[in-house]
């Protein structure tokens, strides 16, 4: 497999995509479910992260689609090529750019103190995170309905997780041992479950594309997947430890367990990358081998 610039730029410029839109869309979930036990500054705090991160949501979405149309003949000029711009939305990334924007948009909802407003943000957020559901290779997949809506619960799932940690972070900087206590065990009893629903979905959606064990894994797909599934195993054993073994001496008020629980969501944001930017390549450099 060969790579070049304009491969490597469109992988970076889709993975800044997804972790911008998923972590937009895990702080507004984090906000829903965690608001009681924050203070107004550490709310205005996460409402300015989810504003930054829509506006780079919506930037590198659209750089990512000026990249592929300069790609096709590979010239700077022809990144602004309405023909080629044409070509490309009309492949169904305009439906799922179309769809992503709008859902940020609602998003943005969510800033408002006004509760009436946070419903639709809310929903925003949904719209925007399970946008990358509408185009893929598991559309090549007959029928597709069920492998779509896993893969939207398989999105969700990723957004409720990676987008708390930078809110979590936030929760660390400016809250005492109990609120850092309080926060990580409502989060850890939530994310028990959702994991093992990105699991659930993650692993019947490989089940799906893999047809021949031996062609999946002997490919390019199939290496770059067991690098990204090496990084998840790595990020679970991580979160692991955190709930298991840094929680408990959180909420017994040991002031270095809060120093350690904020390295350790900077280590898991720095897995989260990882596996977002092997997601990127998969699903941009290759394709799963066909049956």
């Amino acid at each position: 497999m060969q790579i070049g610039g304009w491969d490597i730029a469109a992988v970076l410029a889709k993975a800044v995509t997804y972790a911008a839109t998923l972590g937009a869309g895990g702080a507004v979930f984090f906000l829903l479910y965690c608001a009681a036990l924050l203070r107004d500054s550490q709310r205005a705090a996460i409402r300015r992260l989810i504003a930054i991160l829509v506006g780079i949501s919506a930037a590198a979405g659209i750089l990512r689609i000026l990249l592929i149309s300069g790609s096709m003949s590979g010239e700077m000029a022809d990144m602004f090529n309405g023909t080629f711009a044409r070509m490309i939305l009309g492949a169904g990334e305009g439906r799922a750019t179309g769809a992503r924007l709008i859902g940020l948009a609602l998003t943005l909802c969510a800033l408002s103190s006004k509760r009436s407003l946070f419903g639709p943000g809310v929903a925003g957020a949904v719209m925007a995170v399970t946008s990358f559901a509408w185009i893929g290779h598991l559309h090549a997949l007959v029928p597709n309905i069920a492998p779509s809506l896993l893969l939207c619960l398989h999105l969700l799932c990723a957004s409720f997780w990676l987008g708390a940690l930078t809110p979590l972070l936030i929760v660390t900087a400016g809250g005492n041992e109990l609120q850092i206590a309080a926060a990580a065990r409502l989060f850890g009893k939530l994310a028990l479950r959702v994991v093992g629903l990105l699991v659930a979905a993650g692993a019947s959606i490989l089940l799906m594309l893999i047809h021949h064990a031996a062609q999946f894994w002997g490919s390019d797909y199939g290496a770059m997947m067991a690098a990204k599934l090496f990084a998840v195993a790595c990020l679970l054993a991580l979160a692991a430890w955190n709930k298991l073994h840094l929680t408990p001496r959180l909420l017994n008020r040991d002031a270095r367990a809060a120093v350690l629980f904020r390295r350790s969501l900077c280590g898991e944001i720095a897995l989260g990358s990882l596996i977002l930017l092997a997601t990127a390549a998969l699903t941009t450099l290759a394709g799963p081998p066909p049956p």
